[in-house]
Parts: C-alpha cells; structure tokens; sequence
C-alpha cells in the first residue's frame, strides 16, 4: 500500500475565471490538469462570483462537495441540485454548468470509465477500521481523507498519520491488494473512494513491442489488402467486430492515402491490354492473365506493400470491439463519430476564409 500525506505547501493554486482553485492530488502524479492526461484528481476551489460557469470536461465525471457557504448548480438548464455545507451532488463534466453563490468546495474528478465517490467520516477517540464500501471491478483503489475540521490518526499498514485540517492522505493499492485502515480522532474527514484501472490503458495506447516479420504477418497483410473498400463492412462480417488500433490505422491510411495498391493494380491491367493488341490473344486468354493478375494481386502484391509498413505483429493490433481498454473505446467512438467528407471538406478550404466562424 503507497501512502502520501499532502499538506499546504505540496498544493498546486491556480486561478479561474470564477475564483481560485487548490489541487491536492492528481494520479497519475505526473499528469496536468491543463493536459487533461489525468484519471482522477481531487481539488478544492472558491467561487468568488455569484454567478460562475464550470469547466467544460467532457471525458471525466464529476461530484461536487460544499466546504462552506451554499449554491445552487445548473445543469444544461435542465436540472438543478441546491447545496449546503457538506451536501454533494455527482454530474457529467460535460454538461453546460452554472454555479450561484459563493462557496468553497470540495472537488472530485475521475475519467469515464473509472468510479469515484465522496462520503463523511467523524472519527471518535476508539480506533474504527475502515475499508472499501462500494463492489468494483476495476484492479486498482485509492482512498483520500481530507480533514475538514479537527484532527484525525489513521492506521495502515503498520503505519500511522495524522491529518490536521486542510491535510490530505492517500492510500493506494496495488493490484489486487484491499484497502484497509483505521481512523481515531475529532471533527470530520471527506472520504473519496477511487476505482480504476492501470493508468496505461486508461490514458493510452497499449505498447506493443516490436517483432521480426512471420508468415502469420503475412497472412493478416493478406485479409488487411482486401478489406479495404467502401461496403466491406457489410461483406465481411468479421469487421463488425474488429477494430484497428492506431499505429495499424496509420499505416492503413499511409498506403490507401498515396493509392499504392491501386496504381499497381491499374499498371497490370494495362499491361495485360498492352499485351492484347501487340499479339494476337484470343478472348478467353486474355481473361485468364486477367484472372490470374487479380489473384497474383490480392494474395501476394498487395499483400507485401501492406507487409511493408503496418506494425508487427500485425494480429496483436487488430482488436476484439469487447475487450477494448477505455483509452482505445474512446479513440474509437472519436472514429466512429468523425465525418470524413466533412473533415476533407473543411481540411480544403482551410485558409481559403470560408471558415471563419468556430
């Protein structure tokens, strides 16, 4: 179990448009909030303006908790949730939020995918044991005890620390390790409980090491070279529960952007034809080198241009849609919601003037 005790002079403080905002904690610790290359954080802000707009933070879920004073957030102007002192309400980060009154508060984000929540503890002077309240999935916790008022002592692993107000401990687990403690003291402590996944699959793409070519490279080149037409997905069922990662994408793209396969498929036909009018080639010969050229191109030519550039091994970057980490679910739903007419449209007329609105 990894243990951090942040205090006053490990916070991050930054400004907003509505007031300023203290960062306790970020994981991974190396991420930015700027960068939005975080899976969760936990902040408190102040609301200095009766009326303020929220941050728009469409990959991450959000629960709100008052520290002090009382506000009243609006959501898409479809819902509102009025809070007091220690009320919290839970909304997607993307949603259009306005906030009136001033306050301080208590903030948790968590990215899609991930599960966060915020609940009350008010240790007493015997120890109480605490552990993880909510059933998961997900291989990896973090509980964080902020202490609001008073004090508190909490025990795990053999270790002791005390919090004092506006102290903040973390306890991390290692996969498959639960989390246990306990907790004596006074006053009130903001529990969050945090259930992720690793880092890794949650904010990139798998890392795939590297491997000299195979004769099962070449077979996928094969399947990779004839599915690349418009209505294949509608042939091949196979596609529909594919997905290609992005380094495969990339090099897809490479070779169907510059028409390769394309271009060397044409040359035979002209050659065959070219080869018709100089000899004296009866119909039915002419469609058996034509034929074979189809054939000599979808099971070895192309196959051996895609060979050339896609990522080995090839198998390992074609994905199953069901097991998809939560990085490449979005990357995909991205891919999926892209127009790509549109984006040709709009990449043509780029600095033509014609786009001038947002």
């Amino acid at each position: 179990m990894k243990q951090y005790l942040f205090k006053e002079e490990n916070y991050k403080v930054s400004n907003w448009t509505g007031g300023k905002t203290t960062q306790l904690a970020i994981y991974p610790h190396s991420s930015d909030y700027l960068e939005r290359n975080f899976l969760w954080r936990l902040s408190s802000a102040t609301i200095e303006q009766e009326e303020s707009d929220f941050s728009k933070l469409p990959d991450y879920d959000r629960v709100i908790m008052v520290l002090e004073g009382e506000v009243v957030l609006s959501y898409e102007g479809e819902r509102v949730a009025r809070l007091k002192e220690l009320e919290q309400d839970r909304f997607d980060g993307g949603w259009k939020t306005k906030s009136f009154g001033r306050i301080t508060d208590y903030n948790l984000m968590v990215r899609k995918g991930s599960e966060g929540y915020l609940d009350l503890i008010y240790p007493v002077a015997a120890k109480t044991e605490f552990a993880s309240s909510f059933e998961t999935e997900k291989p990896l916790a973090t509980h964080a005890l902020y202490c609001k008022e008073g004090y508190a002592v909490v025990n795990c692993c053999g270790e002791s620390h005390m919090i004092n107000p506006g102290q903040l401990l973390v306890l991390e687990s290692e996969a498959g390790e639960k989390v246990e403690y306990s907790v004596m003291g006074e006053g009130i402590v903001i529990r969050a409980q945090i259930f992720y996944g690793d880092a890794a699959s949650e904010l990139g793409p798998e890392e795939i090491p590297a491997q000299p070519a195979t004769f099962d490279d070449f077979k996928c080149c094969i399947y990779l070279a004839n599915v690349q037409f418009r209505w294949a997905k509608y042939i091949v069922k196979k596609l529909k529960t594919q997905w290609f990662d992005e380094a495969l994408s990339k090099a897809i793209n490479k070779v169907e952007r510059l028409y390769l396969t394309s271009m060397i498929f044409v040359l035979g036909v002209v050659a065959i034809i070219g080869l018709a009018t100089t000899e004296t080639i009866s119909t039915g010969v002419m469609a058996v080198l034509f034929v074979a050229w189809v054939l000599i191109d979808c099971l070895l030519v192309s196959p051996l241009i895609y060979m050339a550039v896609v990522p080995k091994p090839v198998r390992r970057h074609i994905k199953d849609v069901n097991n998809l980490t939560p990085y490449e679910q979005r990357v995909r739903a991205e891919q999926l919601g892209q127009n790509m007419i549109a984006d040709s449209v709009l990449k043509k007329y780029k600095n033509t003037g014609r786009n001038l609105g947002e």
